[in-house]
């Protein structure tokens, strides 16, 4: 019996210590307010593509200045 509760004890850590989570709940990588302004090209360092499960579409920009700012479409003039 007390093997049984050996194991169980062994699955629940597992459990609470598991870092799987599903999409839905995670709201990282998602955008909620959007940056209005033009961004110079020459300050982007990177950009990303929200993910699917995001209700926003649109793209997460990483300047000299700042890391993290959303936008709605990326355009380059």
């Amino acid at each position: 019996m007390s093997r049984v509760f050996l194991v169980l004890g062994f699955i629940l850590i597992m459990a609470l210590y598991s870092e799987a989570k599903p999409e839905s709940i995670e709201a990282e990588g998602c955008c909620f307010k959007f940056f209005e302004s033009k961004i110079p090209p020459s300050s982007i360092k990177e950009v990303k593509k929200t993910g699917s499960h995001c209700p926003q579409q649109g793209f997460i920009v990483t300047t000299n200045r700042f890391s993290g700012m959303c936008v709605r479409q990326v355009s380059v003039n």
